[in-house]
């Protein structure tokens, strides 16, 4: 008998999946690293970079959990930090997951 109150196991989206989420937002990144456990990795992060200016955009995907160096969080998110050089001038969510569903929800600034 199934009990009403019993979770479903979360969800963990595979690098495949977190890639292709980055791809909405940038075309042509780089891969900097990506961090790794038993489910899967924790931590992924691209750059997109003008040749001209060598201003940067730095997507992250933090996965929801707490990580070797004080990588996670709270939730399953991907982040934007743009770069002036190699100092963040700014940053923001661009997108949220849900582990009960799977899905991506982006978030529009």
């Amino acid at each position: 008998m199934e009990n009403p109150f019993e979770k479903a196991p979360e969800m963990i989206p595979t690098k495949e999946q977190v890639l292709e989420v980055i791809s909405h937002f940038a075309e042509n990144f780089t891969f900097v690293r990506e961090l790794s456990d038993e489910l899967g990795p924790y931590l992924i992060e691209v750059k997109v970079e003008d040749k001209e200016s060598g201003d940067f955009i730095e997507y992250l995907y933090v996965r929801k959990g707490k990580f070797p160096n004080k990588v996670g969080g709270e939730k399953t998110v991907i982040h934007i930090t743009m770069y002036e050089g190699e100092m963040p001038v700014s940053g923001s969510t661009a997108a949220n997951y849900d582990e009960s569903t799977g899905q991506w929800t982006e978030v529009r600034q």
